[in-house]
């Protein structure tokens, strides 16, 4: 990528105690650059073109946005937390934290920054000016789900954002967390999010990330996870929208007999462009790891799926499945898929693989033989394709939200 466009997504926001951070991380970056076509990782979504804006660091138009951002908000839980282009809102936010929270500022930390991160990770860092922590602390369950909103608003400017989450759940605490993404505004827009969690011992900590971002919107989310022993941690992907979304999901157990499920389903249409990279990495013996994603395709949009299942060599009795399937709707939908798996132990169960088809015409044959037009049959079939992603949401109101997602877009 051409180093002017690299400067221009440097922003130097200044005064806020993270400058060490975005030092070190601003010097990595210009290092390495931005990946390209030829970056192997970035091989079917390539971001240089689209990230060549004059993308602006502002916190909106509150006085004229407010009520407008307000009917984008989906009530989900009674703890929401509302950001708009990074910046937390408290006029949008409503929450009253019950025991088993702690919601803190982002600690600045330099020696947090990974030379080896993702270079998006990196760039997130370079521009690092404010955060969240939230903690679900030791042997608490906390029955509500805590809902983070991100809003991109570019309706005067085309707009970037940084937002940047750091979440803990301590021993034998259980919660779940959704990070909901939503755009406002016709600007180009480009969101480039981080997402660090640790779950400690005997923790189960759900998290569900949505995305419904309008068709001039970039997203590029990085998640990093670290499973401590007899820890369980869930992760429910879901895209329906956005011109190209890039979601990088990677997990490492770390200690024996920690636990890793992973569930996806992204529908794009038109032009759009949703990739889902997930790396596993077991690294010790006794651990088990569980993947399904499924992707419905219509119009000319792509779909790419890469999943990679790593076994180190002490990682014995790993247990490790993984799958993608996918739906096209249409004859110019596409999809790159990629499943993975790289073992160096012996004493493994380990398995993957993908399928790539169209809607079954006997069924749409049948629904239709009984008196259901065709786009209420389709819209049976998909949600039937979709339902063993949906079912994995507990919460009955966000399960709600990510189906009536799922219908709209099909509804087109």
């Amino acid at each position: 990528m051409a180093n002017s466009v690299l400067e221009r997504l440097l922003q130097k926001p200044e005064g806020n105690g993270f400058d060490a951070v975005r030092e070190k991380a601003t010097s990595l970056i210009k290092e390495k650059g931005l990946p390209g076509k030829k970056n192997e990782e970035y091989k079917y979504t390539n971001l240089s073109r689209l990230l060549e804006k004059n993308f602006t660091d502002f916190e909106g138009n509150k006085e004229a946005n407010l009520e407008l951002l307000k009917s984008k908000i989906p009530t989900l839980s009674t703890i929401q937390l509302v950001y708009v282009n990074g910046n937390l809102s408290e006029e949008l936010s409503s929450y009253t934290l019950p025991k088993g929270i702690e919601l803190e500022a982002l600690a600045a930390n330099a020696d947090s920054v990974d030379e080896n991160a993702d270079e998006f990770a990196l760039l997130n860092a370079s521009n690092l000016k404010n955060g969240t922590s939230i903690t679900f602390t030791k042997g608490f369950l906390v029955e509500t789900p805590i809902v983070i909103l991100h809003i991109t608003d570019s309706s005067k400017n085309q707009a970037a954002s940084h937002p940047r989450l750091a979440i803990k759940a301590e021993e034998n605490a259980q919660a779940t967390i959704v990070e909901l993404f939503l755009g406002n505004g016709d600007a180009t827009s480009f969101t480039n999010a981080v997402t660090e969690i640790q779950c400690k011992g005997h923790s189960l900590l759900t998290y569900i990330k949505v995305g419904n971002e309008n068709d001039n919107q970039l997203h590029v989310g990085n998640t990093k996870v670290d499973v401590a022993g007899n820890a369980v941690f869930n992760a429910i992907t879901a895209n329906f929208g956005g011109q190209m979304v890039r979601n990088n999901l990677r997990i490492a157990l770390h200690e024996s007999y920690s636990e890793a499920h992973l569930f996806g389903l992204y529908m794009s249409d038109e032009k759009e462009h949703i990739d889902n990279h997930t790396v596993v990495d077991h690294q010790m013996p006794n651990c088990d790891s569980n993947e399904l994603y499924k992707g419905i395709m219509n119009g000319s949009s792509t779909g790419v799926f890469n999943g990679k299942i790593y076994v180190q060599q002490d990682a014995q009795k790993t247990n490790a499945f993984q799958s993608n399937k996918n739906i096209l709707l249409s004859d110019n939908a596409a999809i790159n898929t990629k499943p993975q798996l790289e073992i160096w132990a012996d004493d493994v169960k380990c398995s993957h693989g993908c399928t790539t088809g169209k809607l079954d015409k006997e069924q749409l044959f049948y629904l239709k033989s009984r008196g259901i037009d065709e786009q209420s049959a389709k819209t049976l079939l998909i949600t039937a394709f979709a339902n063993e992603i949906l079912e994995q949401i507990k919460s009955k109101e966000v399960r709600a939200y990510v189906q009536n997602l799922l219908h709209n877009k099909i509804g087109g």
